[in-house]
């Protein structure tokens, strides 16, 4: 194993070409790019063809949508065996600035946690709106659960604890991830002097006589459908060890059907969407059931 090696791992879909542009400023910080395409059309295939050769990536190319779950981990296990000791693993519309995986690793040093970290992340800031995205504390001041993208991880760890859950497809990977390490005494730590570049989804701002309300995700009913149905199969496992986080994500999941009601369009479906979510969750019927 390469001593101190990182391997930054990218899941694209459908990337714009200038997200081209966070692979070429991420590759001069990592000792090695992994990119894995998660069935995107072939012209967008043949641009991530082009990109590898010149900001020098490897590139998989899946054919079709496996999910996250499944893309990160076939980005993972490459990783480890190429010898990688440490995996940073990006979205494809995430932007690290110059010195971010070294500002992660000295943070790692620092902690007084550092034999028991399972993830470290940096401070996101959403990079349509400029704002701070905010975080879920624990008590010890470490984080409940983090995003994925930006977590710098020791490759070691998946080997010990388990991989990300394929059958999630999408929605909840990251939170499930770090609900498991947690639940089994390792930290999520973050660095904030770190910051990290983030697109969240596109949010609607409601307002009324210019008095903003609220604001809403906008979210397909797939992805709406893929979330609920994954919290749900999260609830039924980690429950009686954070009650109270989960409490706050049913608490959204409702506030969620409410703005969909009162400010998005498809309002039916996405409800409709949402149920039968829920009832998957329960019966655990997971993996890949309803399109995007």
């Amino acid at each position: 194993m390469i001593e101190r090696s990182v391997c930054g791992v990218v899941v694209t879909f459908r990337p714009k070409s200038e997200d081209l542009e966070n692979f070429a400023k991420l590759r001069p910080q990592v000792q090695g790019l992994v990119v894995v395409d998660n069935g995107s059309p072939e012209d967008t295939r043949a641009m991530l063809r082009t990109a590898s050769r010149a900001c020098d990536f490897t590139l998989l190319e899946n054919g079709e949508n496996l999910g996250i779950a499944t893309a990160l981990n076939i980005g993972v296990k490459w990783a480890e065996s190429e010898g990688y000791s440490w995996v940073a693993l990006f979205d494809q519309d995430s932007t690290a600035p110059p010195a971010f995986i070294d500002t992660m690793l000295r943070a790692y040093d620092r902690s007084l946690r550092w034999d028991r970290i399972g993830l470290i992340v940096p401070r996101y800031i959403d990079s349509r709106r400029g704002i701070p995205i905010s975080a879920l504390y624990a008590k010890d001041g470490s984080l409940q659960v983090a995003m994925t993208s930006g977590s710098l991880m020791p490759v070691s760890i998946f080997s010990r604890e388990g991989w990300f859950e394929d059958s999630f497809f999408i929605g909840g990977v990251d939170y499930e991830y770090c609900l498991r390490l947690r639940s089994i005494g390792y930290s999520v730590e973050e660095c904030a002097d770190a910051v990290l570049l983030h697109a969240p989804a596109a949010f609607t701002e409601c307002t009324v006589h210019g008095t903003r309300l609220f604001s809403t995700s906008n979210y397909s009913a797939g992805r709406r459908y893929y979330r609920e149905r994954n919290t749900v199969w999260m609830i039924k496992k980690y429950w009686k060890r954070y009650p109270g986080f989960f409490v706050g994500m049913l608490s959204d999941s409702v506030k969620d059907g409410v703005k969909i009601l009162l400010a998005e369009t498809g309002k039916l479906r996405k409800l409709y969407y949402m149920a039968l979510g829920v009832r998957d969750g329960l019966l655990g019927r997971m993996g890949r059931t309803v399109e995007l």
